[in-house]
């Protein structure tokens, strides 16, 4: 299963700060973490910062390239403005992802035209002009409508990841019943899902034990992506016991190799 690494978010205090001060160090130290531990891309998220996201966005992507040769970035604003400046800037030759577009028109018009121009993967919140959805079905009838639209506009489907939308079960106790039942729904598209990992436990006490326990229900359910922490042992145990108990990992020669190198709990 692919991971997305979320370290590098300017929701995150210290992450804000560091992108504020244009600490490098710290960025790079971030970045070349996430990778060491199996991170397949980097998310960078700039949105949230006291100065301009476009200038900040770039900055954050240099210092990632000169620290990660050939470094896969996972773009993600709202700012469809802020996604072209970071394309602009990538000049290794790893891969690029978009996070994300919806069912809104306006999004999609702003940004898959950079995708298809780019060859870029991309997400898709499962979500139309509606709102947010609540059941599995309300999730796969987004999916499908921006299904179609992207793939008529040209976008090779198969580097598409749709994102079903965990919401806290503190507060919404039958949503993660309802994002496991429409994974297999999505999936039945021809595309990939991912999530936001830690959405599911917000407003919980120990919250990396339901984030480990949720993304073992999820993998089996047929989850292809997270994003998520993956220096928490927790997480990445669960991940790599997942995949051993499931026969992706072929004689578990992955978890082995894990526990080799001390990475499980």
């Amino acid at each position: 299963m692919l991971m997305i690494g979320e370290r590098i978010n300017s929701t995150k205090e210290k992450v804000k700060e560091a992108i504020a001060a244009k600490d490098a160090k710290f960025i790079a130290a971030a970045a070349r973490s996430q990778v060491e531990a199996g991170a397949g891309y980097i998310d960078v998220n700039c949105a949230v910062t006291s100065g301009s996201e476009l200038h900040d966005i770039d900055w954050a992507l240099s210092v990632i390239q000169s620290e990660i040769k050939n470094a896969n970035i996972c773009i993600d604003s709202p700012n469809y403005l802020a996604i072209e400046a970071a394309l602009k800037a990538y000049h290794s030759k790893g891969s690029l992802m978009i996070n994300s577009i919806s069912g809104d028109e306006a999004r999609i018009k702003t940004i898959l035209p950079l995708a298809v121009k780019h060859n870029t993967k991309l997400i898709a919140l499962a979500m139309d002009e509606k709102g947010m959805p609540n059941s599995a079905e309300e999730r796969f009838g987004a999916a499908r409508k921006i299904y179609e639209r992207v793939k008529k506009d040209g976008f090779n489907v198969e580097n598409l990841y749709f994102d079903p939308l965990i919401r806290p079960i503190a507060t919404e106790p039958d949503q993660a019943r309802e994002f496991l039942r429409s994974i297999p729904l999505i999936k039945a598209l021809g595309a990939k899902t991912v999530c936001g990992l830690s959405n599911v436990s917000f407003g919980l006490p120990n919250r990396r034990l339901v984030n480990a326990a949720f993304l073992t229900m999820a993998i089996q359910s047929g989850l292809d992506a997270a994003i998520l922490d993956p220096l928490d042992k927790y997480i990445t145990s669960a991940l790599r016991t997942s995949q051993a108990l499931l026969g992706v990992d072929e004689y578990c020669g992955e978890y082995i190799r894990a526990f080799r190198e001390g990475k499980l709990i």
